[in-house]
């Protein structure tokens, strides 16, 4: 037989497969994406050692803030308050710190922190009257790993603390609020990427301010979107007393305004604050949540989608569009998204009666079930009694829908508001640092 033409009658020599592409010809983008795939924090430092460029893009804060959104918060456990029957007490609510880990290296940091701020030291008080423990200091907001803090009968003096470094940076709003008895409301947003945080500040005149610690100042943050904002009493075509419906409207925005009574919390890069609506059997209220987008400082009223009275949180979700809710009826989680128009849209609701707790709601009387917070597919949870003062903590994994439980024996109840803490994750060093890059293996 004729060997084939062209071979010269010899074998045919496979053809030499192309040089892979060198490691400096992957785009950014690309690279963003292969680093995002890691498993760990600490297999991202790792990768950050390979080269000058894989080391600029994982240190990027923009792709740290993406790293960090994707994997499970390093929870270290729950700081709950109670302050009794008292809309402003007169002392530091009552504090239980709740451990909530089963991992050494965050179990180390429950056991060394100072959660209880025993640590932190003293500032001159804005007042001191017969009666009032003006000296100590009131937990206002926690968030990334840092707890905000006010003393003094105005809750003008400020910290915002580290009970895990036990640092803590000090501030007052001089100028920007006026003195008046526990007036102010406050919020904590802490930037993962960098430690950076910003402290904002409202009161019932419209008033409003944030601190950024990247600046050291405080900036007045304009409310008229709030003050313009509401619709909720409607201008009839045959009023003929405009004076007195421009009284009726501002009524509603007075009251409306004036029933976000609670500080406020973070959910990615908003801060919000409920309206505590109360159920109630002879009328319909309405649930608010006055909310600010910390990258634009606008504001914006949004109506809750379910009755008063209802336990939920505000999440971030990207994946969604945005701003979501998690709200919790009887023992069911609902997680409500918006659609085109800007309404809202139950997307799931399911039961977490899991036979465990089935077992626990009839031994136990255990019922209510409250939402406290909702991060990179987690959802934080209490389940309690108003019976008892011992209470459980539920982590739900959404992707797997897999429940850690961790159990709360206090011998008084703290129904007041409760934070989940999670440890902060230090940043990659930047390029011009030492490249001997440390971070906690949590």
């Amino acid at each position: 037989m004729e060997p084939p033409e062209g071979t010269g009658g010899g074998a045919a020599k496979k053809p030499k497969p192309s040089p892979a592409p060198p490691i400096a010809a992957l785009g950014d983008d690309l690279l963003v994406e292969i680093l995002l795939r890691l498993p760990s924090m600490a297999s991202l430092a790792s990768a950050a050692l390979a080269c000058k460029l894989w080391h600029r893009v994982a240190s990027d804060p923009a792709v740290f803030r993406r790293f960090d959104a994707l994997r499970r918060p390093p929870l270290v456990g729950f700081i709950l308050t109670d302050r009794g029957g008292m809309r402003f007490p007169r002392r530091s609510p009552n504090l239980l710190f709740v451990r909530a880990t089963r991992n050494p290296n965050l179990a180390a940091a429950a056991a060394d922190g100072d959660f209880f701020f025993e640590d932190l030291p003293a500032v001159d008080s804005d007042a001191d009257e017969e009666g009032y423990d003006w000296d100590e200091w009131r937990l206002r907001g926690c968030d990334g790993g840092l707890l905000l803090l006010s003393r003094g009968c105005h809750g003008l003096d400020l910290a915002v603390y580290d009970p895990v470094a036990r640092t803590a940076v000090f501030l007052r709003p001089d100028g920007v609020f006026r003195p008046w008895f526990h007036m102010v409301r406050y919020a904590i947003v802490v930037d993962e990427a960098d430690g950076s945080f910003l402290v904002i500040g409202f009161i019932f005149t419209f008033t409003a301010a944030v601190f950024s610690s990247r600046t050291g100042k405080w900036v007045s943050i304009n409310m008229e979107s709030v003050m313009m904002g509401k619709s909720d009493v409607k201008h009839e075509e045959d009023e003929e007393d405009e004076d007195v419906y421009q009284e009726d409207y501002e009524d509603v925005i007075f009251y409306s305004f004036h029933s976000f009574s609670s500080d406020g919390m973070a959910a990615g890069r908003f801060a919000y604050w409920r309206s505590d609506t109360k159920k109630h059997r002879h009328s319909n209220p309405v649930e608010r949540i006055l909310v600010l987008d910390t990258a634009t400082m606008e504001w914006s009223v949004i109506t809750a989608p379910f009755p008063a009275g209802e336990s939920y949180c505000l999440a971030d979700m990207p994946e969604h569009g945005g701003l979501c809710l998690f709200s919790s009826k009887e023992q069911c989680l609902q997680i409500w998204v918006r659609n085109s128009v800007g309404g809202w849209v139950l997307k799931k609701e399911f039961s977490l009666l899991s036979e465990w707790m089935k077992k626990i709601r009839r031994a136990e009387w255990m019922k209510r079930v409250r939402v406290l917070a909702a991060r990179a597919g987690y959802v934080y949870m209490e389940f309690w009694s108003i019976r008892k003062a011992n209470s459980y903590f539920l982590v739900l994994n959404m992707r797997t829908m897999k429940m850690s439980v961790f159990p709360n024996n206090p011998e008084d109840p703290h129904r007041g508001p409760a934070f989940p803490f999670f440890m902060r994750l230090e940043p990659l060093l930047g390029p011009d640092e030492d490249q001997n890059v440390h971070l906690n293996s949590v």
